[in-house]
């Protein structure tokens, strides 16, 4: 297996709770995968499936991969403790509502997310759209090539967020 849970976590940033998540769906429909890779653009992603999941009856879950270099156990981070929980705590912070985290570390993060994606995952993921392709825009293209359905959101236009959510990022061409 090249992917190493570190931790799935279900916060309540009203009441600052938190603990274990259960493992895929809970009852209340189909989850909403939220692919971490900016701040501000996983801040945008989750205001998108915050609105999508008042619809679909799903909930939104962040996905963070770190990929750990070869030189260390896949189990070790090259990063300082706390660094990547930090970042999560950061997203709850500035989203008001309920999110669910799953926090893994691998070696290749295509193949992680192969791996930890359920076949046809409703993705959401923000970064900055450029006429010329952002490292989010091609792992959109790859994620769409996969098999899954994916929104992309513009972290700096909520107007185009919006508009995102009635297409995919490859209707446009």
């Amino acid at each position: 297996m090249a992917v190493h849970t570190i931790a799935t976590t279900k916060t309540a940033a009203a009441t600052g709770t938190s603990g274990l998540a259960p493992g895929g769906k809970d009852g209340r429909g189909q989850e909403i995968i939220v692919l971490f890779t900016t701040h501000a653009g996983t801040v945008a992603a989750l205001k998108m499936a915050s609105r999508l999941s008042a619809n679909l009856g799903a909930r939104p879950k962040v996905l963070l991969l770190y990929e750990v270099p070869y030189t260390l156990p896949l189990e070790r981070r090259a990063l300082p403790d706390g660094f990547l929980e930090n970042q999560v705590r950061a997203l709850q912070r500035d989203f008001p509502e309920e999110i669910s985290t799953d926090l893994h570390l691998c070696r290749r993060p295509r193949q992680g997310l192969r791996e930890v994606l359920e076949p046809h995952s409703l993705i959401v993921m923000g970064g900055r759209k450029r006429w010329w392709p952002t490292p989010e825009q091609r792992l959109a293209e790859f994620l769409h090539s996969s098999g899954h359905q994916v929104i992309f959101v513009d972290e700096r236009d909520p107007g185009t967020a919006l508009a995102a959510a009635k297409t995919s990022v490859h209707q446009d061409r």
